[in-house]
């Protein structure tokens, strides 16, 4: 006997077009929320290192948000030396499965929803939690389109920011932020980050960088910074000299930061970790308690971001009738 396994299938295109930045800053949040209170499961991350110097990976995401019974994995590849014409990190996708019986129910492209997930998700979200409530300069280091991703969700969830300093060496990338934003808000643009994040309350690093362009002592008093990928570009002693040092998620980041060995070097310590952002969404850990603090975020991300921004995505398709089904059976 044949069952239908009728999956839709959703495009890079079609996911852009069925979220906003609003929605999912609060998909984000709801999620770190759900974390906080013991309803997210997420299996350690083990990626798979090939290709020249073992640089080029392939990583599975797995993730069970209990409380909204979301169920699902994304496949993603990152690839220090790509083929020409390839982007990094592209062409990933995200498979959503049902709590009640396992069949897959949505392929989608990740791509979209990883870079909107990143720096306009849990970055911004961080941020709401983290940094001063009178923030109003903002600088964002490196201008690809996470940083655009995250310029999105600042000025979505931050109507005081009045200015935004912008840091990068490409010059298109300075332009096109320009472009996009000249009418939103006060621009600056640099291409040295010391410059770009001395006046800045709010830092966002989003870069490519393998080693730190932003150092602790550039930071001002009350400064909050959002390491999106760690203390790759971040100075490591943000973790000792910052008055408080929050992980995404304790479980996840303490492989991929506080033991990842490319890190090692710096002699990362749990002991210097004031808690995670599940705990502070949820009440149960201390967040920014004094306009002076600098305060330092870093999360690798984790797959449960992902699915429930993808769930979403998943639920305005089927509303507006968007995607491809296709019967697997």
């Amino acid at each position: 006997m044949s069952y239908p396994i009728n999956v839709r299938v959703i495009s890079k295109s079609e996911v852009e077009s069925l979220v906003t930045p609003e929605d999912v800053i609060e998909a984000v949040d709801e999620t770190f929320k759900a974390m906080g209170n013991g309803q997210i499961y997420h299996p350690v991350k083990e990626p798979m290192w090939m290709g020249k110097e073992n640089a080029n990976m392939l990583l599975a995401m797995p993730a069970h948000v209990k409380d909204k019974k979301i169920v699902g994995v994304k496949w993603v590849n990152m690839f220090t030396f790509q083929e020409e014409g390839i982007p990094s990190s592209y062409g990933n996708i995200l498979l959503l499965s049902r709590e009640e019986n396992g069949q897959p129910y949505a392929v989608i492209e990740a791509t979209s929803i990883t870079t909107m997930r990143t720096a306009g998700g849990h970055g911004v979200v961080a941020a709401k939690y983290l940094a001063k409530k009178s923030s109003e300069v903002l600088a964002v280091v490196g201008c690809g389109a996470e940083g655009l991703s995250g310029i999105r969700g600042f000025l979505a969830a931050f109507p005081g920011l009045k200015k935004l300093r912008v840091c990068d060496k490409n010059h298109m990338a300075l332009e096109n932020v320009k472009k996009e934003f000249k009418d939103r808000i006060q621009i600056e643009a640099f291409t040295d980050a010391k410059e770009a994040v001395e006046p800045a309350d709010i830092v966002l690093l989003v870069t490519t960088a393998r080693k730190p362009v932003v150092m602790f002592e550039w930071l001002k008093k009350g400064a909050f910074v959002s390491g999106l990928y760690s203390f790759n570009d971040l100075d490591p002693e943000c973790s000792r000299k910052a008055d408080k040092w929050y992980l995404g998620s304790k479980d996840t980041d303490y492989h991929q930061i506080i033991k990842a060995p490319r890190l090692a070097d710096y002699h990362l310590s749990m002991d210097n970790v004031k808690g995670d952002l599940g705990e502070v969404a949820a009440g149960r850990c201390a967040g920014r308690e004094n306009d002076n603090e600098i305060i330092i975020y870093t999360h690798m991300g984790m797959g449960a971001l992902d699915i429930a921004v993808g769930d979403l995505v998943y639920r305005r398709a089927v509303e507006q009738n968007v995607g491809k089904i296709i019967d697997l059976a």
